[in-house]
């Protein structure tokens, strides 16, 4: 695949609007109960003595013939007039009725990385290259809007995957609820209706917005945008300190919900503004802060200047004081793929349109800089400052840890005619077992954007054939050549069962419809899911190892793990390098990031010297 803007992104003129090709796309599948029990019984056998299967067999059967069936009818009867049974239920009961606070432990993040492309990530360029980012951020959503973007695809083109998740990074807004929360999507395509076209930008605790359109329906330019940067640069230098509302939106959701509230019933100028920060299309923060690399950044993208971060956006651009940059989103509005899919967007515009000319920046008419200030009392002050001491303590509870292992990549994987993304999560899950001496239950996303509104499937790639291969491998009288028989297997089963769950055959989003159902008609929730070899499988998120992979770039992103004692453990692989990011937590007493990343690095080479070994044994 040839890597520029205009293979990638850009449809052809005689090619249809981005989001037609939606309506193509297949429904969500429902898999038969009887398929899904059996696979889900097949994932229990690493985690259970004879004696609990023997039991969950027995809990799997009676669900299966009784409950189960009656959920499973009223599952189907949904499934059959609805194109994706699954989207709502997801999106409540996976995301919407947590009440913890998103910042750091359910966004997405990722360090915007521009190195790669060439471009200096100093500070003396820190406004040019950001005004370049925001120009092209725009463009971004321009492109969007008129829906001319090639819908994301695999197999040449063959198989398109949803773009309705691109509506959902521009314009959009978790707002919080008592109970559960919801998301505001302003957005709206060209066909759609107006849409808004003001920009966010925020630093110091302060909030201000600038039309990135001109009347006329044209962009505004990177010299334009410049000039505006360094207008609000001196205005933050020399100026004190905002009120830094923006820190209420990282409380606990329901006491966010309360304060949202407060802020609106102060006065209807609030409302107003409230509306513009929540329904900006770009939001951009200036951070204060100045790391060094991309494992700081990585690290302070969930944290740093928290006053100047509105939490509930879907999409934030962040960049910090000495030229470096990073990225952070809400996690319930759409997937990593479209994060991913952005910054290539921007890292590939960089690279292919050439340094504007900043000298005509002096020439220019002034971009009008509106700041936004919120009518404030002292109940909402004092609100302000214990958001501030809680949610800087907060920031501090997810460890993040960046690595470039450049030994090999795809290439060398290839080579040996293995799967590059199986071959990591064996080695993920083989580190994590010497260094704790356990299995883990693990979690890796499968991508379901080939259906219709498809999101995520879950593989729990703990499979049988990887427990096999853990068991050989920690057994100090195995041979070598036992020992990669047994990886090229667990490899091989895991490409099978990854192919199996993207076919919609997988086994914990039914298991989850079918809870929905019981939940919803307030039904007694079955046996089933509180068999102690559920939870310990991974069942309810009960995943130690939760892992993702985002393709083939340099761009990897993250979110914290799901358990307190687990990891999150997330890579892409390039041709010649692994790009690892690796989460835990700082209050676990059992879990330690920096010792589960050298583990993984030792592992990665040692797998290496044993495929090696045994190739050459053959020559």
């Amino acid at each position: 695949m040839s890597m520029d803007r205009a293979s990638i992104y850009f449809l052809d003129k005689n090619e249809q609007n981005t989001y037609k090709f939606d309506e193509e796309l297949p429904p969500l599948p429902l898999p038969e109960l009887h398929e899904t029990m059996q696979r889900y019984y097949e994932t229990l056998k690493p985690f259970g003595t004879e004696q609990e299967l023997a039991n969950s067999k027995k809990i799997i059967e009676k669900f299966e013939k009784e409950i189960g069936a009656t959920l499973h009818a009223k599952l189907q009867e949904r499934s059959s007039k609805m194109k994706n049974w699954l989207e709502e239920w997801w999106e409540k009961y996976a995301y919407h009725t947590s009440r913890i606070s998103l910042y750091p432990y359910t966004v997405m993040a990722m360090p915007a990385k521009l190195e790669c492309v060439n471009v200096q990530e100093t500070p003396e360029y820190a406004l040019k290259n950001l005004a370049r980012m925001m120009y092209h951020t725009i463009e971004f959503w321009d492109l969007l809007r008129k829906g001319a973007i090639k819908p994301l695809s695999s197999d040449n083109g063959k198989i398109k995957y949803s773009s309705n998740l691109y509506k959902r990074f521009f314009s959009t807004t978790r707002v919080p609820g008592t109970h559960v929360d919801r998301i505001e999507k302003h957005f709206k395509t060209v066909d759609e209706g107006k849409t808004p076209c003001h920009g966010l930008i925020s630093g110091k605790g302060r909030l201000f917005i600038f039309k990135t359109l001109r009347e006329n329906g044209e962009m505004i330019t990177p010299q334009e945008l410049l000039v505006l940067l360094q207008r609000l640069r001196t205005i933050l230098d020399y100026e004190s300190v905002g009120d830094g509302i923006a820190v209420l939106t990282h409380d606990d959701r329901s006491l966010w919900a309360e304060n949202r509230q407060r802020l609106q019933e102060v006065s209807a100028h609030n409302r107003d503004i409230l509306q513009l920060v929540e329904s900006s299309n770009v939001v951009v923060v200036l951070d204060e802060n100045e790391p060094q690399d991309y494992g700081e950044i990585a690290q302070l993208v969930i944290a740093g200047d928290l006053h100047s971060k509105w939490g509930d956006r879907s999409s934030i651009l962040i960049a910090y004081k000495n030229g470096k940059f990073g990225l952070v989103g809400d996690h319930s509005c759409y997937d990593g793929t479209i994060s991913v899919s952005y910054i290539l967007f921007i890292q590939l515009s960089l690279f292919e349109t050439s340094e504007p000319d900043w000298s005509v920046s002096e020439t220019l008419p002034l971009i009008a800089l509106n700041e936004l200030k919120f009518d404030l009392n002292d109940m909402i002050r004092k609100e302000i400052e214990r958001v501030h001491c809680d949610s800087n303590s907060r920031s501090k509870d997810v460890l993040v840890t960046h690595e470039i292992f450049d030994d090999y990549g795809k290439d060398y994987i290839k080579l040996y005619k293995l799967h590059p993304d199986s071959f990591v999560q064996v080695i993920l899950q083989l580190a994590y077992a010497e260094l704790h001496n356990e299995i883990a239950p693990t979690y890796e996303t499968a991508l379901m954007r080939h259906f219709y509104n498809g999101r995520t499937e879950t593989l729990r790639s703990c499979t049988n054939e990887v427990y096999n291969f853990i068991k050989i491998a920690l057994n100090r009288h195995s041979s070598k050549m036992q020992i990669v028989q047994a990886f090229r297997a667990a490899v091989q089963h895991h490409k099978l069962m990854m192919d199996e769950a993207r076919s919609g055959k997988g086994v914990d989003r039914h298991l989850f419809g079918l809870w929905c159902v019981a939940y919803q008609n307030e039904m007694e929730i079955p046996d089933l899911y509180s068999d102690p070899l559920y939870l310990k499988s991974g069942g309810e998120g009960n995943f130690l190892l939760s892992t993702s992979t985002l393709g083939y770039t340099a761009n990897v992103g993250y979110v914290a793990p799901m358990l307190l004692d687990g990891y999150g453990a997330f890579y892409t692989i390039t041709s010649q390098c692994i790009h690892i990011l690796v989460t835990s937590y700082t209050k676990s007493k059992k879990s330690s990031g920096l010792k589960y990343v050298q583990c993984l690095l030792d592992t990665l080479r040692k797998i290496k010297s044993l495929l090696d070994e045994a190739q050459s044994v053959k020559l």
